[in-house]
């Protein structure tokens, strides 16, 4: 998770091309060297990537029209859409599109690394019915498609061919009963482990006035911090501070029984180490906005890029060498 959430902020916050370039990278290399057996990347990444990045460049175009380099002109009577169309615009569509496929490919790693079970217990233990709800819903896509692929396997050996939206209904009616017997041999299992049998803990009015608190001077802190700086950012800190500290504590009513504990290791401590790499070559040069950012307007320029920078974003890929395929028994 470490990696995740260092990764995530690392590329939302150098939005330079280049520097997404080298995460997107790091991102592959660590899910095709660490994916669990049978859950190595199934999405056509590249070719999603592909249309991620179209789609964003030629929105971006039409509706943004600034910049020197002028491709074409639509109609200026053509609502939004009319004006010029400009190459500047379309290469700030396709980085942003780029960092969007950066972040898809972050969070295609942890789902194809990291068990399902063991993010539903990542779960705080307050929010427990959450992590049930997360757990159902991450393993839900995965079952419906095994299972829609079985039965056009069985389909196919009967000879049954699809020519028409007729034909779909071998194959719509057995998924739907499938999925139907599926949620209702869940429910049972639930039932049988007692789960909503026990009263739920009232966390009691200084709970919940402190819950509001919290989330009211998180908003003020977020306000303070774009329009005065750092003491917005103290009120922030402190009120995230206090909300993490009402969780842990109605946590505490709900004991979890762990029958298999995570073991720290020394190579568990590299893996945090290099995690963190990114974000120490992002947070210091951030006041900066040297390299980090990239801005074609008014004319198009290429993107600047340290080298050093870039070698600790590289180094986010250490992972990859310090995790063999099968190896899960402990997550940072």
């Amino acid at each position: 998770m470490v990696w995740v959430l260092a990764g995530a902020v690392a590329t939302m916050l150098a939005r330079n091309p280049l520097y997404s370039l080298i995460l997107l990278l790091a991102a592959r290399l660590v899910t095709v060297s660490c994916a669990r057996p049978g859950q190595g990347p199934r999405l056509p990444l590249w070719r999603l990537g592909g249309a991620i990045i179209s789609f964003s460049a030629l929105f971006n175009a039409l509706f943004v029209h600034v910049g020197e380099t002028v491709l074409l002109r639509m109609p200026a009577s053509w609502p939004l859409i009319g004006g010029a169309i400009t190459l500047e615009a379309l290469v700030w569509g396709a980085s942003n599109g780029l960092l969007l496929l950066t972040l898809l490919a972050v969070f295609t790693a942890l789902n194809a690394i990291v068990p399902v079970h063991d993010l539903a217990r990542l779960t705080p233990r307050a929010l427990r019915d959450l992590g049930v709800v997360l757990l159902v819903a991450l393993t839900y896509v995965p079952e419906t498609t095994r299972h829609l692929q079985r039965i056009r396997e069985a389909q196919a050996i009967r000879g049954h061919q699809l020519r028409g939206l007729r034909d779909w209904r071998p194959i719509v009616i057995p998924l739907l009963v499938g999925g139907l017997e599926r949620a209702m041999g869940l429910a049972e299992a639930m039932v049988a482990r007692g789960y909503g049998a026990a009263a739920g803990s009232d966390p009691g009015l200084g709970a919940r006035v402190g819950y509001l608190v919290g989330l009211a001077a998180m908003l003020a802190g977020w306000f303070l911090a774009v329009w005065i700086g750092w003491p917005g950012w103290l009120l922030l800190g402190a009120a995230a501070l206090l909300l993490l500290t009402l969780l842990w504590r109605a946590g505490l009513a709900f004991p979890r029984t762990r029958y298999r504990a995570g073991r720290w290791r020394a190579v568990d401590s590299l893996r945090v180490v290099a995690a963190l790499l990114p974000l120490l070559a992002v947070l210091p040069t951030l006041p900066a906005h040297a390299t980090l950012f990239y801005d074609p307007y008014p004319r198009l320029s290429v993107p600047a890029f340290s080298p050093l920078i870039g070698g600790l974003l590289a180094l986010w890929s250490v992972p990859a060498f310090f995790l063999s395929t099968g190896e899960h028994d402990g997550y940072t």
